[in-house]
């Protein structure tokens, strides 16, 4: 993507701004929710019946100065190219292409309690590097991410973006209130994509752009874990009919995540008993994806 306008966000919101319809969704005898699924696979696929053969799982590895242990995120990284992860063998199960992209995890982005974590240029450049993932045509996308405290972030984007109280969204408040506080005090105001630009990793601009590049090509989307919500939340509020392409994979037991799901209203199609991001929730709930292509 290249920028055409004096404001880089400025040719964001316009990719955002009237998406492509979807296309019908059949009627089906069967109700329940795989009948839903499938219904929503093949308004945005359109397939029928609806097939799932290029599943990717995508996800984007930030870093912060200080946040999470030294390293955290080029470790991750490790074992997910040597095939140690959990996602690694999910996807390999499910026959899904797993790709993790590098956001300059070796120089960490500003902790966004101390300032800014990215300028607009640079939250819009990630964005548009988010949007490679559809580069290997997926016929269905599972954006996610791997960083350090992901919930920190989630939570901070989230308060900023639907209000409440910092114990509403996180389960260490503290450094959530604090970071949206200090945002607030330098003039951050309403707009979505200013709010990503000063409490958003890398990772949460690059899932952005993921999403928007999959609404574009009329791709159906998995949100994994609370991190992508977020995301999700943020390209919603720059254009509500951006994200009727994406499901809610599944729900955590983090503060914040089912909140943010009731707002977007996204039923998740699971519900695990692990905080785990990284593209394990997503992946499990592709297996359900596919058993809702066998309903007619």
């Amino acid at each position: 993507m290249t920028f055409e306008t004096a404001s880089p966000f400025a040719d964001i919101r316009q990719l955002a701004v009237s998406p492509p319809a979807p296309g019908p969704s059949p009627t089906l005898e069967q109700g329940g929710r795989l009948a839903e699924i499938s219904a929503w696979l093949t308004a945005w696929s359109g397939k029928t019946p609806p097939a799932v053969n290029r599943p990717v799982i995508a996800l984007y590895a930030g870093a912060r100065q200080g946040v999470g242990p030294r390293g955290y995120a080029r470790d991750r990284l490790e074992v997910i190219a040597s095939g140690g992860a959990t996602v690694s063998r999910l996807a390999g199960v499910q026959g899904a292409g797993l790709e993790a992209f590098d956001l300059a995890i070796d120089r960490p982005s500003p902790d966004s309690v101390a300032k800014a974590s990215m300028s607009e240029k640079e939250a819009a450049a990630t964005i548009a590097f988010g949007m490679e993932a559809l580069a290997k045509q997926p016929d269905l996308l599972i954006p996610g991410v791997i960083t350090a405290e992901p919930a920190r972030t989630a939570a901070a984007v989230c308060l900023a973006l639907f209000g409440g109280e910092a114990s509403d969204w996180s389960d260490d408040p503290e450094p959530v209130a604090a970071a949206v506080a200090r945002a607030r005090s330098e003039g951050m105001g309403e707009d979505p994509l200013e709010i990503l630009g000063q409490l958003g990793g890398r990772e949460t601009a690059a899932v952005v752009g993921a999403i928007l590049a999959a609404r574009v090509q009329k791709v159906p989307v998995l949100l994994d874990g609370y991190a992508a919500c977020a995301a999700a939340a943020i390209v919603r509020a720059i254009e509500p009919a951006a994200i009727e392409h994406c499901l809610a994979a599944h729900v955590t037991p983090t503060k914040g995540h089912a909140r943010v799901l009731e707002i977007l209203d996204k039923r998740p199609l699971l519900a695990l008993d692990t905080v785990d991001e990284e593209g394990v929730g997503g992946a499990s709930a592709l297996a359900l994806v596919k058993l809702a292509c066998e309903v007619r």
